[in-house]
């Protein structure tokens, strides 16, 4: 049976990541308004390049720590509501379905050693019994977002099932975001640019633990 892994390792672990999702935009405040420029600058000479980086790193999101609050905000300023949500859809799919492969084919020795047995039992629990719920609710949640395509691909989810499930909940998440986006750009609102990048990861975070908290009351 796994070891698992003590409870102080596992909040470090959500604290760094967390950290890193949040406080980065934060911390890089104006890093983060010239990076934006840029993009947007890019996106009117070389759109299809833009789209195809920014679709990129939303796949590669569930390896490596992108900053989709960032990620998704710049899509919207830089595509506009319509082009941008489906640029933002279209990078969220990508990580999913990575995520779901994942689990599926590779993760479950990984997943038994990091996650321990008892929290591999509860993904599969989770994806087996409120799976497509948990999918949609999950989305634009930080780090969530990447564990829960990951979890339904170790309990062997029907495919057709996940894919349904986060092609809905990633369009909401693409509509919001592609929305406070393009409307940064319309106001020429840096509020809006960090409302995008902290102010929802962050809001839907907080929204995840007071469900948490309230289901296991």
């Amino acid at each position: 049976m796994a070891e698992r892994p003590s409870p102080l390792r596992r909040w470090l672990t959500i604290a760094v990541l967390l950290a890193i999702v949040v406080g980065v935009p934060l911390i890089f405040r104006e890093e983060f308004i010239a990076i934006s420029d840029r993009v947007l600058a890019a996106a009117d000479e070389r759109p299809l390049a833009a789209a195809a980086l920014i679709v990129t790193a939303l796949t590669l999101d569930v390896f490596l720590p992108v900053p989709n609050g960032v990620t998704n905000t710049l899509a919207g300023a830089a595509f506009g509501f319509a082009i941008g949500t489906l640029v933002i859809w279209l990078g969220l799919m990508g990580g999913s379905i990575a995520g779901y492969a994942l689990g599926r084919w590779a993760a479950r020795p990984l997943a038994a050693r990091l996650l321990g047995a008892d929290d591999l039992e509860r993904a599969h629990i989770l994806a087996e019994r409120a799976g497509p719920v948990a999918l949609i609710v999950s989305r634009p949640v930080p780090i969530l977002c990447e564990l829960t395509p990951i979890a339904a691909g170790v309990a062997g989810m029907e495919f057709r099932r996940f894919l349904f499930a986060v092609a809905l909940g990633n369009l909401g998440v693409g509509m919001v975001y592609a929305a406070i986006g393009a409307a940064a750009v319309e106001r020429t609102s840096t509020a809006l640019l960090m409302l995008g990048a902290i102010g929802v990861p962050l809001a839907a975070w907080l929204g995840w633990q007071t469900i948490e908290r309230w289901r296991r009351s």
